[in-house]
């Protein structure tokens, strides 16, 4: 993984996205799923929610979920907020409006598609 921006080689994502096809929860013994197509206006608003932190501090946390009513897969984003513990280390809180006081920001986003459908079919992490 390149430290500079984080990214990874495509033989490191084909690798990891075999892995979690073949070796996590039963959940995709039952249903395909192996990823989300996720608009780029909504990731933009889930990182203008932290404009007040530094760059290095600006991490967002995903959650997956599954829609009771339709069985579609949900990959839900949130914004988080560095806190620093009595001990000096950092954890990263997740900034929802009503949680822990938080007023302001922290909106819950589902903008996501899982894929498939929304595939691109002659993708090799497909």
């Amino acid at each position: 993984m390149s430290q500079e921006d984080n990214t990874i080689t495509l033989q490191k994502a084909q690798e990891w996205t075999t892995e979690w096809r073949s070796v996590e929860s039963d959940y995709n013994k039952h249903n395909q799923c192996n990823g989300f197509l996720i608009p780029a206006d909504d990731l933009q608003n889930v990182l203008d929610e932290m404009k007040n932190q530094s760059r290095a501090e600006k991490k967002v946390r995903a959650y997956l979920g599954v829609d009771p009513t339709t069985n579609k897969e949900k990959l839900i984003i949130v914004a988080t907020e560095p806190v620093t513990q009595r001990d000096g280390t950092i954890i990263y809180r997740d900034k929802i409006n009503g949680y822990r006081g938080l007023q302001s920001g922290g909106n819950l986003y589902d903008f996501t598609l899982p894929i498939p459908p929304a595939s691109d079919p002659s993708s090799p992490l497909n």
